[in-house]
This record gives structure tokens, sequence and C-alpha cells, in this order.
């Protein structure tokens, strides 16, 4: 280093500069729905009566009906959290919800251009752990999917033996889209509690980090 180097100092990083080259960098945009924002729970309430209908059961269009839906629209169009948890007792609108929510996504993103159409995978729990046990590749794709749903967490197997090793099917989808930032819903019947009893508390911390939470207290539909 010559005398004129020394006497400028040191270089400096621009912090500023710096910051906004991360930012842009490692936050990754989050999907949600940007097309007909204002009407997106009417259309929502709409997939939801749908769903029900092709069930062949009678859509209850009660308090706590209109609740779910309003504040899984709000999830949908707002800068929330990347996955959206709808937990509570059986019967009462969970699953319902989940398929109105890929539905809605399915038709208003419907288009010729395929970086604008999406599609949303929907697996229940039980099926993801025979999909990772005797289709691996399929479970791969499931595990990077875009916009995945996950339904009735809780009542598959905790491991499965996959080539004489033993995985957890649900734990690691969820460390992979944790990981990623990447759009998931799950239903569930369990509480809070009985969740960190299966899972751990690693995920479960990880869990409270990722998701935005729907209560489902109302009583079931099916009685």
């Amino acid at each position: 280093m010559d005398e004129k180097d020394n006497k400028q100092g040191p270089q400096r990083v621009d912090l500023e500069r710096f910051r906004a080259v991360l930012q842009k960098r490692n936050i990754p945009t989050r999907f949600k729905v940007d097309k007909y924002t204002e009407d997106v729970p009417a259309m929502l309430r709409e997939c939801y009566i749908a769903e029900v209908m092709r069930r062949r059961m009678q859509f209850i269009d009660d308090e706590a009906t209109q609740n779910h839906i309003k504040k899984a629209a709000k999830w949908l169009t707002g800068n929330c959290k990347p996955g959206l948890l709808l937990f509570g007792t059986v019967g009462n609108g969970k699953s319902t919800l989940a398929r109105a929510i890929g539905r809605l996504i399915e038709v208003l993103y419907e288009s010729t251009y395929y970086d604008r159409r999406k599609t949303v995978r929907t697996v229940s729990a039980l099926e993801l752990a025979d999909i990772a046990k005797n289709q691996p590749e399929r479970f791969d794709s499931i595990k990077k999917a875009e916009l995945l749903v996950i339904d009735d967490v809780g009542v598959e197997p905790a491991v499965v033996k996959v080539w004489g090793n033993e995985i957890s099917p649900f734990t690691e989808i969820m460390y992979y889209r944790y990981d990623r930032v990447l759009w998931t819903l799950v239903t569930t019947n369990l509480d809070d509690e009985d969740f960190y009893k299966r899972y751990g508390p690693r995920l479960g911390d990880r869990f409270t980090e990722m998701f935005d939470r729907i209560a489902f207290e109302n009583y079931s539909y099916r009685k």
C-alpha cells in the first residue's frame, strides 16, 4: 500500500445500500391474492357454499362461518404470515374452508400463461405418509409445491420407514417450507398441547412463527 492509500484510510461500505441488497435478496414474496381484493370475502363465501353443495350438505350461514371466511379472506389478501392453521374440533368446516380457498385461487388464476396459473396441491396427512413411503418423487414434488394444503394433521403415523430409514413426513415438509417461507395451509383437530406432545417444541415454535391461526370452536355440522 502506498502513501496515498494510507492517507485515504480504509475503504468503508455503504450500509444503506448493503441493507437494500440484503432485503432484496433475502425476503421472499409470499403469494397473496392480488385480483379483485375487495371482492375476495364474497367470492370465498361462494366457493365455500359450492364446496358444501358438492358434498350434498346444507350450507349453514351462521356467525361462526361468516367469521371464518372473513378471517381467511384477510389472510389471503394481506401481508400476513406464510402459513394459515385452521384448528378445532371435528366437523365444523375446517376442511371445507381449506378446499374453498384452493378453489378460489385456481378460479382466479386460470390462465393460458403458465407463470400466472396457480394450482393448490391438497393432500391429507394420512395420504402424505403413504406417499413418502411408496412414492418418494411425488413426495418431493409435494414438499416443494408453491401452494400446499395439508388436511387432518395429527391422524397420520408420526414415523414411517423408507428404505429402512425412519422419517416423519409431516415434520420434514414443515421444516422445508418454513426455511423457504412457502405458502402453506394446515387443518388439524389438535390443540397446542397435543401438537407440542406429538411433534415437539422445535416444530411447535416454528409453527408459531410461520402460521396465522383461525380457531373453529363451533359445533359440528355433520350432526
